[in-house]
């Protein structure tokens, strides 16, 4: 594989990251996400979606004060439409979620997104090579 290939391969990988949200509802958007867009490798540690891996930060006194659930996920192919899927995917509560690759591989990950949930767009970083998307996801 040469280096315009391996170029080519990393502007279509998204890393998504899931959090204010339960187990339950950071699963049900990452295992959605990843029967349209396949995991990049197997999991280190899993938090529910096949290719997840959960962090959660503590404070001295070991309150939980934050979740993050991360997966980096293949956007190369577009994701199949909403109709074609047979069950309504529902999530519980609302859903932070950001997407941060290529530019045209970040925007079919929120098209995937925007076809399954309402989505509210909460910020746009824009790069050269790059861009990361801030959304609020919810059924």
């Amino acid at each position: 594989m040469d280096s315009q290939d391996k170029d080519d391969r990393a502007a279509e990988m998204v890393v998504v990251a899931v959090g204010d949200c339960s187990l339950e509802d950071a699963r049900t958007v990452l295992d959605l996400l990843e029967e349209f867009f396949p995991a990049e490798a197997e999991p280190e540690a899993v938090a529910g979606a096949a290719g997840a891996v959960g962090t959660s930060g503590r404070t001295g006194e070991g309150v939980q004060v934050a979740t993050v659930w991360t997966a980096t996920l293949d956007a190369a192919r577009p994701a199949e439409p909403a109709e074609r899927r047979t069950t309504p995917v529902r999530l519980k509560g609302t859903v932070s979620v950001t997407l941060q690759g290529g530019p045209r591989a970040v925007e079919r990950m929120h098209a995937a997104l925007a076809g399954h949930f309402t989505v509210e767009d909460t910020g746009t970083v824009s790069g050269d090579q790059e861009k990361e998307i801030g959304l609020r996801i919810r059924s």
